[in-house]
């Protein structure tokens, strides 16, 4: 309990010294040693290509401040500090991971930050002032015991947490938002429902699939990442499963293990997922709605762009409706510039909505709806 108080203390220091990192380093070698013989090894899937993920620190005047974006995503905006405050607090929750899970019986693998937006993710799922607010549903994602931390999120310094926290904000608001549009067409329409299928590119151990299905947002949730990733998270769908026992009655969104660099298998993974349904009811029934979140920044050169136009593709090939939602880095978009971003968009197939870009990792947030092409 000490050792859990010391953690508590410095993960929510607004200012972080060179010598707390070390303390930390320690505090988590000599915590190691207990837990190692009783637990599985901490895992981190080697992640090469990282290349274009750095280029994030270019300074751009077209992508606005931190500010104007949150207020207009209706959350409170990230903390000023140096970027040096930002590296620290980054490097200290990188090496209390490996201890937070050192106990944790699902020992979910870490693959581009996937564990630390499960554990951003959940501070601001808590927050019932915040749009992204989940019930807890994040939170029951964590291991036991030292998701208390959790608890006390009103001391933690905004940074990484309530950046992570604005791209939840954008990409909820656009798919309810796209929902709301289809389904409003299919009232004035008249004829029958269209459902909502959404398929989640890189969906890392994120909740947006349960919580839309859970609250009826949409019909079926498709959820792709590394094979390794996907048995992880069905690992914790099965601890979230047994804190909510009322999950036990939805269906929970499919995962589906997928190396996204290479195109030419994921081709084939997409078109038998909008096929699927094909042999029970029309296919032209399902609007698709495909979303990338923090993922094509760690692909390599190409791969993005060929994604996009790869998802395009496949909808018009099985003549189906589709739209497209992302918060993530666009290849040949340097910037925030709009323009730039529509170009993107266009020659891969998608025709632009909404564009909204961030400071950040993943700056470019956007959604489009799918250019047809005459057969």
């Amino acid at each position: 309990m000490k050792t859990c108080h010391h953690i508590v203390f410095f993960l929510c220091a607004n200012t972080i010294s060179s010598t707390t990192c070390a303390f930390i380093g320690k505090l988590w070698k000599d915590t190691r040693v207990k837990v190692a013989s009783r637990n599985k090894p901490f895992k981190n899937i080697s992640q090469p290509n990282l290349v274009r993920g750095d280029r994030y620190r270019d300074a751009n005047s077209t992508i606005p401040s931190p500010k104007v974006i949150a207020e207009s995503l209706g959350v409170k905006p990230t903390k000023e500090a140096s970027a040096k405050t930002w590296q620290r607090a980054w490097k200290i929750h990188k090496r209390m991971l490996p201890l937070l899970h050192s106990t944790d019986n699902c020992k979910p693998p870490d693959s581009s930050l996937n564990l630390a937006c499960m554990w951003w993710k959940s501070l601001s799922g808590n927050d019932k002032s915040s749009p992204v607010y989940d019930n807890g549903l994040a939170y029951d994602l964590l291991p036991s015991g030292w998701r208390k931390i959790v608890r006390l999120r009103r001391l933690y310094p905004r940074l990484h947490h309530a950046n992570v926290e604005m791209r939840t904000a954008y990409l909820d608001s656009q798919i309810n938002e796209i929902v709301q549009n289809v389904r409003g067409q299919n009232n004035e329409d008249g004829g029958e429902s269209k459902r909502i299928r959404l398929i989640c590119m890189g969906a890392g151990y994120d909740t947006r699939g349960v919580k839309m299905l859970e609250r009826n947002t949409v019909d079926e949730v498709i959820e792709l990442d590394l094979t390794e990733v996907v048995r992880g998270k069905e690992r914790l769908f099965d601890r979230l499963r047994e804190r909510r026992p009322w999950l036990k009655d939805l269906t929970m969104p499919t995962p589906i293990p997928s190396d996204f660099n290479d195109v030419g298998n994921l081709r084939k993974k997409l078109d038998a997922i909008l096929k699927d349904n094909n042999n029970t009811e029309k296919i032209t029934n399902w609007h698709t709605i495909f979303t990338f979140e923090g993922v094509m920044i760690y692909l390599d050169d190409g791969v993005p762009s060929s994604l996009l136009s790869v998802t395009s593709n496949v909808l018009n090939e099985n003549n189906l409706d589709g739209s497209l939602c992302f918060a993530d880095r666009l290849e040949n978009v340097p910037g925030g510039d709009f323009d730039l971003g529509a170009k993107e968009l266009k020659k891969n197939g998608w025709i632009i909505k909404d564009w909204c870009p961030k400071p950040g990792l993943a700056r470019h947030m956007g959604s489009a709806e799918l250019l047809k092409t005459l057969k």
